[in-house]
């Protein structure tokens, strides 16, 4: 139990439970009777609980009479770690020997070191976790930048519970974005990226600049044609509102740079149709075209290298850059429509070839299996457009299959928005259908909420949104501020800084929660923050080399001096929980627990420390004790600042 010193606590109040409720007449699984036991509500009331409602009626006994039983066993029992236990009203509560639990801990800590807090499961897994994957049409916004940090995160979570983990990017250089992107391209003559700008960003304003004069020609055509029409005036009416609307958007757009404007603005407005000439780019390219297929690749190659450069400043990176467009060349997605087509599973949906659910929904509890809501209507899956080229979600089932089995995967995990349930559950549906019934029920859909920034409105297609790249900017430019009030001049640290408080504040909210950002808040020093945590990293590294430096070599401690500050006595208690709350944020796939550890951790120090001096206490022992304490301290916020993938600061 060395990796685990608070579950050697649970595990005597575990056995307690066992033999008691064996005695009693029942037998019940170790496992299951552990998964009852909770912390109670307040300090006062102890530091483990285990309800005994649950058992009263097999045992036909009432719970106060089960709970005086467990008590009465734990004064024959030989407990290590347990001082007190004592029931009320049905629960069994055990107040931790602090003492005993801090030797435990501090060996723990010497022993591991860093790899304190691994607490690898019995149940390893291959996993493939594919996450960002954003469009390669403009650069990263804050919302990729969500994905990005929750699927870094997650890696490094599962990690630590010991699965075998793989990282994949899905570039999808086959919609219809892509199309428009190479349209606008192509009208500027193939130039090259300026030098002082990411391509990324120079792709995104053409796109957004592309969008929005296609849409311009579309919708003046559509009102000249309501103005003939008497019985649509108020149709008529609200495009020339959103005509109004794009014209703004459009000299926007123009006043970044007039040049790249005008001349997209000259081939658009010439092009009698350019959503026929965008088709054609589409249908080239899936026919591997040589011209179109080298400007494509050469064009999203750019954004990818822009798309790179942004993840390195998290210290994100893939294992696996996969091209959609490799999986209709290679004929994997033809094999998986001849597949679907040969099933007694084929309908016709708008006019389309289309996977009807109906049999598989029918299936009791299809939907329990493959985690589908139970209200989402599921309409069926189209396999192809009307001119033969295949559409995504059917390209995403070759993907799925591919990621399964390169790997030799047990479960892939897909890190999207939440916007993306339904397609995602066609997903699954299609795989189950297609007689992928494995790949199906092991198929997660990890999904997040917006990100929003107050007071701002985002669209790609109008060249609207915050990037990553100015988001950490930003928060670069705060940090540094803060370092010279504190008498510093340290850009690297700035950077550095910015960076972990970006990635904290995207990764740290559960992502079944919508996250409202302030860029203000998250580079905050004195709470809630990466800085925050940085900050007591370092204060506990100074602390350590200080007492280096005065010979202080920490030999002797005085483990009952645990109990004589009440902060010293949860810090051990909080330290030694530590694995345990790895390992259920790895489990529950829920940074945002980790995350909530590590800040009251530092809350709890922070306090204890400003009151309970550690250098200057006159007790050896009692000194040696809090330098140990400070010790794990240092080595549990650093082991979770990179488990959140941030690299903690020796000086701050």
């Amino acid at each position: 139990m060395a990796q685990d010193p608070f579950g050697k606590a649970i595990n005597e109040l575990t056995e307690l439970g066992l033999l008691t409720l064996e005695e009693l007449g029942l037998r019940i699984d170790r496992d299951e009777l552990e998964r009852y036991i909770e912390e109670p509500p307040r300090d006062e009331l102890g530091d483990i609980a285990l309800p005994v409602f649950r058992f009263a009626k097999e045992l036909r006994k009432s719970p106060i009479d089960i709970a005086t039983s467990i008590v009465e066993k734990a004064k024959e029992y030989n407990t290590s770690l347990l001082t007190k236990v004592y029931n009320i009203s049905g629960y069994v509560n055990a107040f931790i020997a602090a003492n005993k639990l801090a030797e435990i801990l501090f060996k723990s800590v010497s022993e591991l070191g860093n790899r304190y807090g691994f607490l690898e499961t019995n149940n390893k897994q291959r996993i493939v976790i594919e996450f960002v994957s954003a469009n390669p049409i403009h650069p990263l916004h804050i919302g990729s930048g969500r994905n990005a940090a929750l699927g870094d995160v997650l890696s490094r979570l599962l990690s630590a519970r010991g699965h075998r983990i793989q990282r994949r990017f899905y570039i999808n250089d086959m919609g219809r974005q892509v199309a428009i992107l190479i349209y606008g391209y192509l009208a500027l003559s193939n130039p090259k990226p300026p030098e002082n700008t990411k391509p990324d960003h120079w792709l995104g304003l053409i796109y957004a600049i592309t969008c929005t004069l296609i849409d311009i020609k579309y919708l003046k055509e559509k009102i000249n044609e309501l103005k003939l029409d008497n019985s649509k005036l108020n149709e008529y009416r609200e495009k020339l509102r959103e005509l109004d609307e794009l014209v703004v958007i459009a000299s926007k757009l123009r006043e970044r740079n007039p040049d790249l404007f005008d001349k997209i603005a000259e081939v658009v407005n010439k092009d009698p149709d350019p959503e026929k000439r965008i088709s054609e780019i589409m249908n080239l390219y899936e026919h591997g075209d040589e011209r179109i297929k080298n400007i494509i690749r050469r064009i999203i190659n750019l954004c990818i290298e822009g798309f790179r450069e942004t993840l390195s400043k998290l210290d994100i990176d893939f294992d696996s850059w996969d091209w959609e467009s490799d999986l209709v060349w290679s004929s994997e997605v033809r094999r998986i429509i001849e597949k679907a087509l040969s099933t007694n599973q084929v309908t016709y949906y708008k006019d389309a070839p289309a996977i009807s659910f109906d049999k598989v929904l029918s299936i009791p509890n299809i939907r329990d299996r493959l985690k589908i809501p139970r209200t989402l209507e599921i309409p069926p899956l189209i396999l192809m457009r009307s001119d033969g080229t295949t559409l995504y979600p059917v390209r995403d089932i070759a993907y799925t299959l591919r990621k399964f089995r390169e790997f030799k995967a047990d479960k892939v995990i897909n890190i999207i928005g939440t916007e993306q349930v339904l397609p995602q559950a066609q997903l699954r549906l299609a795989l189950y259908a297609l007689g992928y019934k494995k790949e199906a029920e092991n198929l997660i859909h990890y999904a997040y909420e917006m990100v929003l920034l107050p007071g701002i409105r985002m669209s790609s297609r109008r060249g609207m949104y915050v990037t990553l790249d100015e988001l950490m900017e930003r928060a670069i430019t705060l940090s540094l501020e803060e370092l010279r009030k504190r008498g510093r001049e340290d850009r690297e640290a700035a950077r550095a800084i910015g960076a972990a408080a970006i990635k904290f504040a995207l990764a740290s909210v559960s992502p079944s929660k919508p996250l409202i950002l302030r860029v203000e808040d998250v580079v905050n020093f004195e709470k809630n923050s990466a800085p925050y945590l940085l900050y007591t990293y370092a204060r506990a590294t100074g602390i350590l080399l200080k007492a280096k430096e005065l010979g202080l070599d920490p030999k002797n401690p005085d483990y009952n001096s645990a109990n004589e500050n009440p902060k010293r006595r949860k810090l051990v208690i909080q330290l030694s929980k530590f694995p345990r709350v790895v390992a259920k944020a790895a489990d529950d796939m829920d940074p945002e627990i980790l995350a909530t550890y590590l800040l009251n951790l530092a809350d709890i120090f922070n306090s204890w420390y400003s009151e309970d001096p550690v250098i200057h206490e006159p007790s050896e022992g009692k000194r040696d004790f809090k330098l140990l304490l400070v010790k794990s301290i240092r080595t549990v916020v650093g082991t979770g600042l990179k488990l959140l993938g941030i690299k903690p600061l020796e000086r701050m």
